[in-house]
């Protein structure tokens, strides 16, 4: 078993198929497959489903992924740390929520770009479940996502706190919390933690929980609320602009279920390279 056969057999698990995979790797269609068969005979197992069009994984197949992940962010760790110069290089991954992505990203991308502009900076955006499971598995090297996390296998550094309001549509009237209950909660996807808040304060305070209906994205989210259709939960810092233009109306969360911890978290088991340690102190941590 070698490097490039688990790269391979990852490019393909990915693409589900043998062809796509091939084209990836810039590889011929017949070096995929014996690639693949070999590694299934030094294993013992088949590792695919093959049909016509597609394949997919067989139950060994799925016990390889991870560990092939792993193995292969370890070898590229090895190389960046081989590599290691005074000038971060390379390709850095950062995973964030959506809300982070968009109102506290942009400008520490810009700086670190302009100040390191050998490092390839890549973004993955999605919800901090989502984030936790990256990280887990190798596929970025830190993430920001909604704390705390209290996992034994991540490192979590606290970077930021949101204070969360109700959205509604802009309104000068006096805000009477009955006239928005029956209305839906609007949510750019599941199992929102910021959602989550808003529902334990209607519960402790003998009301029931709202109804959610999901919305694809933050701005669609946001067009709906301007638009009368329902309420949401966000920071305050997704929402300044429109607040000051009176497109919308918010309403403070009492502060103890509307300040949310923001944290950088990155596995407790990870190379700590140049170019990931110099975004983590331009973010403000310091204690690496």
């Amino acid at each position: 078993m070698d490097i490039r056969s688990l790269e391979v057999f990852k490019a393909v698990a990915i693409e589900q198929s043998i062809t796509k995979a091939a084209e990836k790797l810039n590889y011929v269609q017949s070096n995929v497959t014996a690639r693949i068969q070999r590694l299934e005979q030094e294993l013992g197992v088949p590792l695919l489903y093959r049909s016509h069009k597609k394949v997919s994984l067989t139950p060994a197949g799925r016990e390889l992924l991870p560990h092939a992940n792993k193995l292969l962010y370890d070898f590229e760790e090895a190389i960046e740390a081989v590599k290691l110069s005074s000038a971060p290089r390379g390709t850095l991954r950062i995973g964030a929520m959506e809300s982070t992505a968009s109102t506290r990203l942009p400008l520490i991308f810009s700086q670190y770009h302009k100040k390191f502009p050998q490092v390839e900076l890549s973004l993955y955006m999605a919800p901090t479940v989502d984030q936790v499971s990256t990280i887990l598995e190798y596929k970025v090297d830190g993430a920001f996502v909604d704390g705390p996390i209290l996992h034994p296998e991540i490192v979590e550094y606290p970077v930021f706190e949101e204070s969360l309001v109700l959205i509604t549509s802009f309104s000068p009237e006096p805000f009477q919390l009955e006239s928005i209950l029956h209305e839906p909660l609007l949510s750019s996807f599941a199992h929102c933690i910021y959602l989550g808040r808003w529902q334990r304060w209607l519960e402790d305070n003998g009301y029931a929980s709202m109804k959610v209906m999901e919305y694809g994205t933050l701005e669609g989210v946001l067009k709906c609320v301007e638009n009368g259709l329902g309420v949401t939960v966000l920071p305050v810092s997704m929402v300044e602009s429109r607040i000051h233009q009176g497109r919308i109306s918010c309403h403070p969360l009492p502060e103890s279920y509307g300040k949310v911890p923001t944290v950088f978290i990155r596995r407790r088991d990870s190379y700590m390279t140049s170019a990931l340690s110099q975004f983590m102190e331009l973010v403000g941590i310091t204690n690496l």
